[in-house]
């Protein structure tokens, strides 16, 4: 019997605890088998290479390990890749792929805050190397067009990524980067034809249809809403993109197409600031200063810093004959950014024109 009443009083206890702090806690000892395995597995291979230090085959192997392992936020697992990719080219100068690793592996590196400022260099190097065993390594072209790129030499990139594609042509991001090239060049037409070619090798390529989108958003042509769509097919959450749209429909003066896009806005992120406070500003198009009032509210109760609603507030007050609440909302604008004219100015202004309405 006394065990009876034991078994039940652990189930109950066990019953009550809540349903979120169970699954916790299993997740937590999940992490902590995969890390017990994972951890297991390391050692085990780590071994064999002490036994077999010559084995390339194996030293590869714990590279992947660790390339895999990276999170990005710690260049440690990288560095340990490193590494080992050195020692394969020790044991063979003339393997392409641990030449190209090794520079995949020093571009990634010089990403990392305070980075080392000759791992750009140490890349450029071994993707040269590959480059001069075999002129045929698209993905070195393809890399070094990208390190080229990020120095902006964007002409001798485009040289680069053109010979990669020449090899292999379904690399949609190496489309994309060139056409990034391109876009600096302000060649855009030319631009525009990579961004598409990097969509017709991959259709769900979000970043490229945003490009395309900005490049006809930048000439108010209304394909950009076509291609922002098409990115909001593979990601409808996204709010950088729903908020261009928005955008793009408030430049070219469609404002109830652009508050439709700012509530599809809303529904994602009901606090997304620049949403209310253009949305107030085409309220104030709109000669409606009472609402364009609740929307630069709504702005700033989002981001309460927002300088530049207050004084857009303090605008519409002021139309409104509610000069009280638009000193005040003046004042706040400049207490927040001290230089910012346009508030000190109507400050000025209003504290001028009450002086004569006094006299």
């Amino acid at each position: 019997m006394m065990r009876n009443i034991v078994f039940i009083a652990v189930f109950f206890l066990w019953a009550c605890v809540p349903e979120d702090k169970i699954e916790k806690q299993s997740d937590e000892v999940r992490v902590a088998e995969d890390k017990k395995e994972k951890q297991s597995e390391i050692t085990v291979l780590s071994e064999k290479i002490k036994n077999d230090p010559t084995n390339i085959a194996l030293l590869y192997q714990r590279v992947e390990y660790n390339k895999s392992n990276n999170n990005h936020e710690n260049p440690k697992d990288l560095e340990s890749a490193l590494y080992d990719l050195k020692e394969i080219v020790r044991l063979d100068s003339l393997d392409i792929n641990s030449h190209y690793q090794i520079a995949e592996t020093y571009f990634e590196l010089s990403k990392f805050p305070n980075a080392n400022w000759k791992y750009p260099l140490d890349s450029k190097r071994h993707l040269e190397k590959a480059l001069s065993i075999d002129n045929e390594d698209y993905q070195s072209h393809a890399l070094i067009g990208e390190l080229l790129l990020s120095y902006k030499d964007y002409k001798e990139a485009i040289e680069h990524f053109n010979a990669s594609l020449k090899i292999e042509y379904n690399q949609a991001n190496t489309h994309l980067l060139m056409g990034y090239a391109f876009k600096q060049l302000t060649q855009e037409d030319h631009a525009i034809n990579c961004f598409r070619n990097a969509v017709n090798v991959d259709p769900e390529f979000k970043e490229a249809f945003v490009q395309l989108g900005h490049m006809f958003h930048l000439r108010g042509d209304t394909t950009a809403v076509v291609y922002y769509d098409n990115a909001l097919r593979v990601d409808p959450t996204d709010e950088m993109i729903l908020y261009k749209k928005a955008m793009f429909y408030q430049s070219i003066m469609q404002w109830n197409a652009a508050l439709e896009a700012y509530a599809d806005l809303h529904k994602v992120n009901a606090f997304h600031s620049d949403g209310h406070y253009n949305i107030g500003f085409i309220h104030m198009e709109l000669e409606l200063y009472d609402v364009a009032a609740n929307n630069f509210f709504d702005a700033i109760y989002g981001n309460s810093e927002f300088y530049e609603a207050y004084y857009a507030r303090g605008n519409c007050f002021e139309t409104l004959g509610n000069i009280a609440q638009a000193e005040v909302d003046y004042k706040r604008a400049i207490e927040i950014n001290p230089d910012y004219t346009f508030a000190v100015d109507a400050l000025k202004a209003l504290d001028l024109r009450n002086k004569k309405f006094n006299k």
